[in-house]
């Protein structure tokens, strides 16, 4: 997902960090070059909307994906 307002290694590891620690995610990869977040997870466990509001409860705005 495209995520709006990851400035740095700062952004980067807490974004890391705070993902990390739900239930049900296997893996966070941060591309700050590209302001883009990736995410593995189990669906069963947490939901794309879950981590959605927790990235917008950091203070990040995700921005929509061209197709």
């Amino acid at each position: 997902m495209l995520v709006e307002g990851l400035k740095g290694n700062h952004c980067r590891d807490r974004v890391e960090h705070v993902l990390s620690h739900l239930v049900g995610v296997r893996q966070v990869s941060v591309d700050l070059r590209h302001s883009r977040v990736a995410v593995d997870y189990d669906p069963s466990a947490v939901s794309e909307a879950d981590i959605k509001e927790t990235l917008t409860s950091l203070g990040y705005a995700l921005r929509r994906q061209n197709s």
